[in-house]
């Protein structure tokens, strides 16, 4: 009997974790869209790349966006950095890693998460965004 409201309890607060997971992550989300549109100051086209040294995520996008660089100018922002804080909190960026695609001097496309480099070049070459 013990065991069961034991088990019971622990269910219940994976299960408010998980949804909370879920919801952070919509909210990720639609502040992405809400940056569509928005204008950078740092390059009329390429990448903004917002990482953190202590992203396990971060570390696995590196070689993607090394692959991206031969290719655009990427623009690093080091989320842990003062300018580069101050920058993500502007734009509303909330997770890392997160990439934007700049076109025209304006965000055309924001993706958070590991990304394939083949992806990435694929929306900038067609603005398949």
């Amino acid at each position: 009997m013990v065991w069961e409201g034991i088990l019971k309890g622990v269910f219940f607060i994976l299960l408010i974790v998980t949804f909370l997971a879920l919801a952070f992550k919509v909210y990720v989300v639609w502040r992405g869209k809400k940056m569509v549109g928005e204008r950078v100051k740092e390059l009329e086209e390429g990448i903004v790349y917002f990482f953190s040294e202590r992203c396990g995520a971060c570390k696995r996008m590196e070689k993607e966006i090394e692959e991206l660089e031969k290719n655009w100018k990427v623009v690093r922002v080091d989320v842990f950095s003062p300018e580069g804080h101050e920058r993500a909190k502007a734009l509303g960026v909330m997770a890392t890693p997160t990439t934007l695609l700049v076109k025209r001097g304006r965000i055309i496309k924001v993706l958070v998460g590991v990304q394939k480099a083949e992806k990435i070049k694929d929306m900038m070459k067609t603005n398949n965004c």
